[in-house]
């Protein structure tokens, strides 16, 4: 095989191939990039050189520079102008039979000793070198978009790869500035194989009108922290693209969460593309990328916060500054007579919603009409706690919000059923702010949502609504995306370093997903799916999460 890559080809001109031309010539390799026209060779060099004339705008490269990256790069539409390559990179669509034509059409232009290699994002590595007649030079290497921009590159060897070959691919981007990482060939590798089912999760969702568009980006963007959520990301990746890369993923896996939803499909149809069509899920022309489901409401004038700790100590502190009327009672002994009547009651935690022996009153779950006063633990003393007596005195007139589950068990069998009860689940501050998001029930008026979702804001919140289910809307999106990881690992395809440089370098996570899963805690995240399990039976924890639960072993050391 060749033993130093100066002269590559790109072959390919779209948005990705115009990017990978890009980093090539900007490291200093003259660079072939061919496009199926003259036409198309063109619109290519439009590309590369829009994108450079951006840098030189915004002062991150020189006019020098870029004359001299452009004067590296040929632009071209007959193949058989590589005849003198060491590297041709194919960036042509993902269709295995397009894919196959250039490469066998590669075998009678370039030298043998030549290396070929798809930036393919799904399809099966194997099947592309299979076709050629030199199938130990064809490896993968996968850049992510913009190419310019993100790090990583997977470079992906079959069981026909000769291992010089795939070194080599390694060091060169290495000597690109890229991150590599080297996997086998499976389908999505790395980052595909865990971005496109949360895409495919957080779209299926989406489906089902229980979150808004709004709601469900600003539960992965500012809730979990990531660079942008997934409706949004899926209109920038190409609805097209993700349809895709499911399809592919479905029929190597067979797994329901890899499968296209439906609403994906309809949209492809339809020609909502996403960004380079103006609309997706989101309208580009038109949308201000404003507005929620639940409607427009007003801020309450007066809120009741009961608990003790800081959480409780924020809310009412949050609300305070936004001009609501609070009432704070942080002690069990005090007369909560007076919260009869409020529009609305958060109970923040307390030393008396259920007992650390019986897990707030798991014990009594057996029962089919399990309450708080059958506690077997506890016993009759549960319908008498501090969070009972708040419940004994409301009424229809107060929305109650619950932070946790031990405070949403003290209120079964002791809170009138007329009075609404929203599970409210505030989560840690990111970049993006801080979330607070709260469960919908069945028969909840569209008025008192409005109001919380309001009142949230006004204290400084970004709310997101979903249905009142375990996970509600940011853990069910984050928790199996980790379990998904997690299952990788397992399986002995990636190591959890390897997993988090992908999702950093080339997806732009703040953080890998095994950084976030030991700040969390695999026993928080086991315990949360295994709740999400109750109700969705294909949720199933890996094993190794469920082993690393029990030890209190991190995964990252």
């Amino acid at each position: 095989m060749v033993s130093h890559i100066n002269k590559v080809a790109v072959i390919g001109l779209g948005t990705m191939g115009a990017g990978i031309v890009e980093v090539f010539a900007k490291a200093g390799h003259e660079v072939y990039a061919v496009d199926g026209s003259t036409e198309l060779a063109e619109r290519g060099k439009g590309f590369v050189t829009k994108s450079l004339d951006r840098a030189v705008a915004k002062g991150k490269l020189a006019e020098a520079d870029r004359d001299a990256t452009l004067a590296r790069i040929t632009f071209t539409a007959e193949l058989a102008d590589l005849a003198d390559a060491d590297l041709v990179v194919e960036a042509v669509p993902e269709r295995m039979e397009i894919k196959h034509l250039i490469f066998t059409a590669l075998d009678d232009i370039v030298r043998p000793d030549a290396v070929l290699a798809s930036n393919t994002s799904s399809l099966l590595l194997t099947e592309i070198a299979a076709g050629t007649a030199h199938p130990e030079r064809v490896v993968g290497m996968h850049f992510f978009n913009p190419a310019p921009v993100l790090a990583l590159v997977e470079v992906i060897e079959t069981v026909l790869a000769d291992p010089q070959v795939v070194t080599a691919v390694r060091e060169l981007a290495l000597n690109l500035g890229k991150r590599p990482v080297v996997v086998g060939d499976r389908a999505g590798f790395v980052a595909n194989a865990l971005l496109i089912p949360y895409l495919a999760r957080a779209i299926a969702l989406y489906q089902t009108g229980k979150v808004s568009r709004e709601d469900l980006d600003n539960a992965a963007r500012v809730g979990i922290g990531l660079p942008m959520g997934p409706l949004t990301l899926s209109d920038l990746v190409g609805l097209d693209v993700v349809r895709e890369v499911c399809e592919v993923m479905y029929d190597a896996t067979k797994r329901p969460s890899d499968a296209s939803p439906a609403l994906l499909k309809q949209l492809v149809l339809a020609g909502r593309l996403g960004r380079k069509t103006g609309r997706g899920f989101y309208d580009y022309a038109a949308d201000a990328g404003a507005g929620a489901a639940d409607g427009t409401g007003e801020m309450t004038a007066a809120a009741a916060v009961v608990g003790q700790g800081e959480l409780a100590g924020q809310l009412a502190d949050l609300l305070a500054k936004a001009g609501v009327s609070v009432t704070s009672i942080d002690d069990p002994a005090a007369d909560v007579t007076a919260l009869a009547g409020s529009p609305l009651v958060i109970l923040a935690g307390g030393p008396d919603a259920g007992c650390d022996a019986c897990g707030g009153g798991e014990c009594a779950t057996a029962d089919d009409d399990a309450d708080a006063t059958d506690c077997a633990c506890c016993g009759d003393d549960a319908a008498s706690t501090w969070f009972a007596q708040v419940a004994a005195v409301l009424d229809e007139r107060s929305v109650v919000l619950t932070t946790d589950e031990e405070s949403e068990f003290a209120l079964t069998g002791t809170l009138s059923a007329q009075v609404t009860v929203l599970p409210l689940r505030v989560h840690l501050p990111t970049k993006g702010g801080q979330v607070a998001e709260f469960g919908i029930p069945l028969g909840a008026a569209s008025q008192q949502l409005a109001m919380v979702r309001a009142t949230l804001a006004g204290a400084g919140f970004v709310p997101v609504a979903g249905p009142a289910r375990p996970g509600v809307v940011v853990d069910a999106l984050l928790f199996q995306h980790l379990n998904d990881a997690v299952a990788m690992v397992d399986s002995g395809y990636a190591t959890p370093q390897d997993i988090d440089t992908a999702m950093t370098a080339g997806c732009g996570y703040p953080a890998g997903l095994f950084a976030i899963l030991d700040e969390l805690g695999a026993s928080a995240v086991a315990d949360g799916l295994l709740e999400q399990a109750a109700i969705d039976p294909s949720i199933v924890p890996s094993p190794l999460l469920l082993e690393h639960a029990a030890t209190g072993e991190p995964f990252l050391a």
